[in-house]
C-alpha cells in the first residue's frame, strides 16, 4: 500500500493567519502568505510547543469540522520548522545585536503535529468535561430549564447563587 502523500492537519480558525500581504524586496511585486500557530498544551517529544509557528503553503476550508476551521495540508516526507520569538521576563521580544529578533526553532514532522493535536483535544475534552452526563441527557436538562422559564419557573434553575 502507498504510503500518504500529504498530512492534514485541522486547527480553528483562531490559530491561522492567511493571506498576510507584504512586498517582495527583490522585485516590489505583492506577496502573500500564511501563519498557522500551535494551541497551548501541544505536546512533542516531551516540549510544550504551544505558541509555535509555521508558514504553511496552502490553508483550505475544512471539509469535515465546519465553516470556524481551517485544513492545512503539508507534505508527509517534509520536516515542519516551529518557530517562536524568545521573550524576556516581561514578555517583551528579546532583539538580536543584528536588531531583529530571537527565535527558538524545532524541527518536527507532520505526522508528530498531528498526533500531538489529537492528544492535546483529547486531554481539553477529559480536563472540560462538566459531568458524567452523556449528550442527550445534558439536552434534556437544558429542554428542562427553557420549559421552565417559559411557564415562569425560576429563572436559573441550574444556578448555584441568585444573581
Amino acid at each position: 500500500m502507498p504510503e500518504k502523500k500529504n498530512v492534514y492537519i485541522s486547527l480553528h480558525e483562531a490559530f491561522v493567519r492567511e493571506g498576510i500581504q507584504y512586498a517582495d524586496r527583490a522585485t516590489g511585486e505583492q506577496r502573500s502568505f500564511n501563519v498557522a500557530r500551535l494551541p497551548p498544551d501541544t505536546v512533542i517529544e516531551g516540549r510544550d510547543v504551544g505558541g509555535y509557528e509555521f508558514s504553511p503553503l496552502f490553508v483550505n476550508p475544512s471539509r469535515f469540522r465546519g465553516e470556524y476551521w481551517r485544513d492545512v495540508p503539508l507534505l508527509a516526507d517534509r520536516e515542519v520548522r516551529l518557530s517562536r520569538s524568545v521573550l524576556d521576563a516581561e514578555g517583551r521580544p528579546v532583539v538580536g545585536e543584528d536588531g531583529r529578533r530571537e527565535k527558538e526553532t524545532v524541527t518536527v514532522t507532520p505526522a508528530q503535529i498531528k498526533e500531538a493535536l489529537s492528544e492535546a483535544r483529547k486531554r481539553y475534552s477529559e480536563q472540560n468535561a462538566r459531568d458524567g452526563r452523556g449528550l442527550s441527557e445534558r439536552a434534556a436538562g437544558a429542554r428542562g430549564a427553557a420549559e421552565s422559564m417559559e411557564r415562569g419557573g425560576p429563572a436559573r434553575p441550574f444556578a448555584r447563587e441568585p444573581r
